[in-house]
């Protein structure tokens, strides 16, 4: 693998694609494949569909997902410049999910369960390592891509501390492997790894902590669901759990690694839970080709875009 300490726009298209992927799959959560193209047509979401205003601008909102990674990369940016460890960014990341629990940037947008509940045992001074281990959807994966961007000099590290930060709230075997292959596989594409490369680190990590996310995922990547079309693989890989939202990920990445319209497209227009699948490939994708390969008028109409394009800038100085 040709390693390469990452740049600002490959830094910025992980932090910003994944939120771009995430406001467009915002309108189409819960919707069937079917339900999508009759409310947009036969290919489906395009581009943004869904549009808030404030003041003279109208942007495009992201939800829950993008909310809790920024929550998670702000919290890792302080403690990184504070020289905290393990046990005190953890309780950090904890005290900033009890905060968006309550009054979150933007206000709620559909959280799920697991994570709010996990929160607001957090505030009520639950251990931070105590998160419920029957909790196995797609809540904590959604924002672990920071861990890549923030630890991708060190690829042993970004997994763990993925990990750990599960905890916060969700302690199933399937989040847990699930946070570790998305750390691992953005780091991997933030330092040049080919796509191969990218998706065999994904897969190994998730080894690491639940064998049937690495078989799911090696399947997606790889094997028998590899070579189904979109339609059929994305309605076995909904991605309301994290096994199924990581291979997700695996699928439309290995499909489409130089394609970032039509990978996080594809992410999108799917069944199921269509705005973390989008987190998850808009990370991936904005990681290995850069902010300057998604669409402009994407990244323009965020909600937010420059103020997340300012916390790249602040990830890409401490990322090392």
């Amino acid at each position: 693998m040709r390693a390469r300490a990452p740049d600002l726009d490959r830094v910025a298209g992980c932090i910003l694609g994944a939120a771009v992927g995430d406001a467009l799959g915002h309108p189409v959560e819960f919707m069937d494949l079917d339900g999508i193209r009759r409310a947009y047509g036969p290919e489906g979401v395009t581009g943004y569909v869904l549009w808030w205003g404030d003041g003279a601008r109208r942007f495009a909102p992201y939800t829950d997902d993008t909310q809790m990674a920024e929550v998670t990369l702000r919290a890792l940016l302080t403690a990184r410049e504070a020289g905290e460890d393990l046990e005190p960014t953890m309780e950090r990341i904890g005290r900033g999910y009890a905060e968006w629990a309550e009054t979150p940037q933007g206000g709620h947008r559909a959280p799920g369960s697991a994570c709010l509940r996990g929160a607001r045992e957090l505030r009520d001074g639950r251990a931070w390592r105590a998160g419920d281990p029957d909790a196995g959807g797609c809540g904590s994966v959604m924002r672990a891509h920071p861990f890549g961007v923030l630890f991708s000099h060190d690829e042993a590290l970004a997994e763990r501390w993925a990990v750990e930060h599960s905890r916060l709230t969700h302690a199933h075997p399937m989040a847990l492997a699930a946070c570790a292959a998305l750390a691992v596989g953005v780091r991997r594409a933030l330092r040049g790894a080919e796509p191969s490369e990218v998706l065999d680190g994904l897969i190994d990590a998730a080894a690491h902590w639940d064998a049937e996310t690495a078989v799911l995922c090696r399947s997606a990547a790889r094997g028998e669901l590899s070579g189904q079309p979109p339609e059929k693989a994305l309605e076995r890989l909904q991605g309301w759990n994290a096994r199924e939202a990581v291979a997700a990920a695996a699928y439309v990445f290995g499909r489409q690694p130089d394609e970032p319209r039509k990978a996080v497209l594809e992410a999108v227009n799917s069944p199921g839970d269509s705005d973390s699948i989008g987190t998850l490939v808009g990370a991936l994708i904005g990681a290995r080709l850069g902010l300057a390969a998604l669409p402009s008028a994407w990244v323009r109409d965020l909600e937010r875009s420059d103020e997340l394009l300012e916390l790249a800038r602040r990830a890409q100085a401490a990322c090392g």
